[in-house]
């Protein structure tokens, strides 16, 4: 490969080696293919680098890199992005996939439109086995026994022209935030603060991407998550803030991420009418958050 590409997708992993290769012949059996692969593996303990070089020496497309200790999966996403020197970038979670169009798509469609800063789609999701979830009507996705899992954000957020708009759909509405496995321009990136060392800091990034550009959301689902027992959401709070970043003690749950709310109102050039509609934004997920967490020790106490 010749050339610095269009497109880098960074691939942070820890320990992957059930499901690294599935996702790594997703990206390399891609109808688009003109990218570098980015993995930082962040000092497994498994056979994670065993199978990273054996797909390096089988496409010069993957470049394997290898921290020297666990620094947590936060500064580990934020450490793939570095080595990005291409227009467009795009985060691969070691446990997800791709259909085989699903970059061709994406960049084609931040190609049509030059305002929008990332390009994501509808899911696919499939359990451990490979068989797909249902979704109940109220956007739940069921496991395989038909208990509710998690729920889905519903469909288009922060696709309008008001970025206050944006910026108020993100707090509120997104759920999962797997829009942050998208196609997104490297510049947008760039002036955001990246991924944050406490749990949830996705949905302040999200945030802070609807500040600077509106988001695009294909309804054809080419990407494909997997639903496991190890995935985030189902850790309890402290191990979730451990995985995220191991050297930051974690607070009272939602603290950091508040203080990340108020921190995205730096980003972008935006009108005093617009930065006070995203204030206002902010101050009211805050106190919503706030009440909520105040009803919950208020039933336990009961």
């Amino acid at each position: 490969m010749t050339g610095i590409p269009p497109l880098c997708v960074g691939l942070p992993v820890y320990n992957g080696e059930a499901y690294l290769p599935a996702a790594l012949d997703s990206l390399l059996s891609q109808s688009f293919g003109d990218f570098q692969i980015v993995v930082s593996d962040n000092a497994s303990t498994d056979a994670t680098a065993e199978i990273c070089r054996d797909f390096a020496a089988h496409d010069p497309r993957l470049r394997y890199t290898r921290t020297t200790r666990n620094m947590g999966a936060g500064p580990n996403f934020n450490r793939v992005f570095t080595f990005c020197q291409s227009p467009f970038f795009k985060w691969m979670a070691h446990d997800d996939m791709l259909a085989p169009w699903a970059l061709e798509r994406m960049m084609a469609a931040l190609a049509d439109q030059p305002k929008a800063v990332l390009v994501h789609s509808r899911l696919d999701l499939v359990e451990d086995g490979g068989q797909r979830l249902p979704i109940s009507t109220d956007g739940r996705v069921l496991d395989c026994h038909g208990r509710p899992f998690h729920r889905l954000e519903p469909p288009h957020l922060a696709e309008g022209s008001r970025p206050s708009q944006r910026f108020a759909e993100t707090l509120r509405r997104m759920n999962w935030c797997t829009a942050i496995f998208g196609v997104m321009r490297a510049e947008a990136l760039r002036q955001t603060h990246l991924h944050g060392s406490y749990y949830e800091a996705d949905r302040v990034l999200l945030a802070e991407l609807a500040l600077l550009g509106r988001f695009i959301q294909l309804d054809e689902p080419v990407m494909i998550k997997r639903c496991h027992a190890g995935v985030s959401v189902l850790k309890p709070y402290t191990e979730q803030a451990r995985m995220i970043d191991p050297a930051v003690a974690p607070l009272p749950k939602g603290l950091r991420l508040r203080m990340g709310y108020a921190r995205t109102l730096t980003v972008g050039s935006l009108t005093w009418r617009e930065r006070m509609a995203c204030a206002m934004a902010v101050l009211r997920v805050s106190l919503r958050n706030r009440l909520s967490l105040r009803l919950i020790s208020w039933l336990r106490a009961l």
